[in-house]
């Protein structure tokens, strides 16, 4: 399999039969205005996060991990938090159950006044359809120079044809034209720096699109994304990839998205992964991801902006290694599916790929993640507090807040997997 899909594939497709289906009407007409993509450090209307009170593979509730991205954000930035009807066990229900729109907002509301979180900077948006990476199918926001948004709607691998029509129904909603494509790519898969430069994975690319060129890929995306230039990178971690490895565990991550490893902190500024040297040698994985981020940094350091300019390159350490154990007789067919090749029997071992660049941006806050728990080595620790002050460096002038995302690890996934930036409608001045 070239990609996992995302939590939620088949788990829920029967359960949510008898969801009704959100009212659709069709997006309005492309415009002829010309959209660009902004970068995620400029000033932003919204956060969007996702709301699923479930885990993945033995990991927590992802809605923990939002609770605290809430808390961080909302102080800086409005929220704007999707959420189904689709519940799962806890201490009022025996789940899994599926609620009326009202019933699950008020539970919703309920929760988050409990928890502390300021309503007064959440809007809640209902959609049928639970999905826990929004980045991936979610509303990937475009600006034009009158300040107008526009949605991209590029394709996406999913067996249930309402997830890949999350970008659509939104854009529907907010009454937002759609600039379509017939690439099929993942938000996380993609970065903007706002000026005309994108940053693309050559190992995510040629997988989601087979058959096509280099050339063809970056011409459409570039189209898109109102952009003149492109920068391709290699490969993501090792511990990013999908399927059995070579040392026998399994990787559940996307193969490489961008936003995992390399990310712009301003439009001119890239942020890279990197493994100190001191650790490479610590293990296989450890070696294989050193050589990649090595490789992308050669190719970073003799790249240039969309002016000929060189990029300034800072690097951000990656987290201990670190994985997991599920019996394979206890999991549920979906989750089987992630482990091809094990059978009844087996205790399946795979990585859990956590990264500090998954952050996210927006107006005086950048959110990442922290990873020591007690009990951990102290290096992993140290490696929190390196992530922590690198990203400050990086961001002056903005608060650093680290949650504990590791529920969303268990996804394959990150913080920035799991929510989306909405732009302000006026673009920035120069």
């Amino acid at each position: 399999m070239a990609f996992r899909l995302r939590f939620l594939t088949g788990l829920l497709v029967g359960a949510l039969a008898s969801v009704p289906a959100l009212a659709q009407s069709p997006p309005p007409a492309e415009s002829p205005a010309r959209f660009v993509a902004p970068g995620e450090f400029e000033p932003q209307e919204a956060i969007w996060l996702s709301w699923v009170e479930k885990g993945w593979l033995g990991g927590g509730p992802f809605s923990d991990v939002a609770l605290d991205v809430m808390r961080a954000l909302t102080p800086h930035v409005r929220v704007r938090l999707m959420y189904s009807a689709f519940t799962d066990r806890d201490t009022s229900y025996r789940g899994p159950y599926l609620l009326s729109p009202a019933e699950a907002e008020a539970r919703l509301r309920e929760r988050l006044q409990r928890e502390g979180v300021d309503l007064a900077r959440v809007d809640l948006f209902y959609h049928p359809q639970p999905f826990g990476a929004i980045q991936d199918p979610g509303p990937f926001f475009l600006r034009a120079a009158d300040g107008g948004l526009a949605v991209a709607d590029y394709g996406f691998d999913h067996p249930d044809p309402r997830t890949e029509a999350i970008d659509r129904d939104i854009a529907a909603r907010l009454g937002l034209p759609t600039i379509h494509s017939s690439l099929v790519s993942e938000g996380g898969a993609r970065q903007s720096n706002g000026r005309g430069t994108l940053l693309l994975v050559e190992a995510v690319e040629f997988a989601r699109n087979p058959g096509l060129t280099r050339e063809e890929i970056e011409r459409e995306h570039l189209r898109v994304h109102g952009a003149t230039h492109a920068v391709w990178l290699r490969r993501g971690p090792a511990d990013e990839e999908w399927g059995r490895l070579p040392d026998g565990r399994w990787g559940i991550g996307t193969g490489g998205h961008v936003d995992v490893f390399a990310r712009f902190a301003d439009a001119h500024t890239i942020l890279l992964a990197s493994v100190a040297e001191e650790d490479r040698d610590r293990s296989p994985i450890l070696r294989e991801t050193y050589e990649r981020m090595e490789e992308n940094y050669r190719l970073l350091a003799a790249a240039t902006d969309q002016d000929g300019r060189p990029f300034r390159i800072l690097r951000v350490p990656v987290p201990d290694p670190a994985t997991a154990t599920a019996a394979y007789d206890t999991l549920s067919a979906e989750a089987r599916s992630w482990f091809e090749g094990a059978g009844p029997g087996d205790v399946v071992e795979f990585y859990l790929p956590g990264g500090y660049l998954n952050f996210i941006v927006a107006n005086g806050v950048v959110v990442t993640a922290r990873f020591w728990r007690e009990g951990m080595p102290a290096s992993q620790r140290e490696k929190d507090r390196r992530a922590r002050e690198a990203l400050e460096a990086a961001f002056p002038g903005r608060e650093v807040v680290q949650v504990d995302a590791l529920p969303l690890v268990y996804d394959g996934a990150g913080l920035h997997c799991h929510s989306r930036n909405q732009p302000v409608a006026s673009p920035p001045s120069e």
